[in-house]
């Protein structure tokens, strides 16, 4: 099916780019990126809405898509971010659901959408795409699992680090000197809904690892000055 917006390069290359898509046989990749119905949004532009029904499956083609929850008092928490390549959503495959999280575009964004009809189609002419659903939601699972341990077990340091790493990896833009600027604007709020802790908390990380030289602020973005260090800390919380 043909439909007026298409995918850029780059975003396309970064969809293909992905474990789970390379994974999959050259036909259903085909299949899959033929369904695709593209979708460009603004920075803050709402995505979906927490009761809102399921009726497509979405994934992020370029920019991020902000994954957050509203507490009874009407508090929106950031839980996370979704980068390029990476599927979201549960897919439209049984009884109708209603979404559990809230979704906004952070920053420039192109998300990808497989309506449940063209998901079904896929399925009937390659049955193997069942397994790989399953595949992937069950990977999505573990790293929501790991999430709620390292919020338990890990100092408050080295959940900074494996944060500020995943943003590298899915966000990051190599520098001059081995540095890796993170193409996110990030307020600390956000960092703290993510870690789970105060913004005054988060604040004083952010200054310790500045004064130790791991990290820096260019023109409101991190700058990871030394990703090695920064990996170090994910493992250890120690510099």
């Amino acid at each position: 099916m043909a439909h007026t917006v298409r995918l850029a390069p780059g975003e396309r290359a970064a969809l293909c780019a992905s474990r789970w898509f390379e994974q999959l046989a050259p036909s259903l990749r085909h299949d899959l990126l033929r369904v695709l119905r593209v979708r460009r949004h603004a920075d803050g532009e709402g995505l979906f809405a927490r009761g809102d029904e399921v009726s497509e499956w979405l994934g992020c083609a370029a920019g991020a898509v902000r994954i957050a929850s509203t507490t009874p008092a009407g508090k929106s928490l950031t839980l996370t971010f979704v980068r390029p390549g990476r599927w979201f959503g549960d897919p439209p495959l049984g009884s109708p659901v209603q979404r559990s999280h809230d979704a906004f575009a952070q920053g420039p964004t192109t998300t990808v959408a497989v309506t449940r009809a063209d998901l079904l189609g896929l399925l009937r002419e390659h049955p193997e795409f069942a397994l790989a659903l399953v595949q992937l939601q069950g990977h999505r699972l573990r790293q929501a699992f790991g999430l709620i341990e390292e919020l338990s077990s890990v100092t408050l340091r080295a959940r900074l680090a494996r944060q500020l790493l995943h943003l590298m990896r899915g966000h990051g833009q190599a520098s001059q000197g081995g540095e890796v600027r993170i193409g996110l604007r990030l307020r600390q709020h956000l960092l703290a809904e993510l870690l789970g802790c105060s913004r005054q908390r988060v604040n004083e990380q952010l200054r310790e690892l500045a004064a130790q030289e791991v990290i820096r602020r260019d023109k409101g973005l991190l700058v990871v000055r030394s990703p090695g260090r920064l990996q170090d800390l994910a493992m250890h919380g120690e510099a």
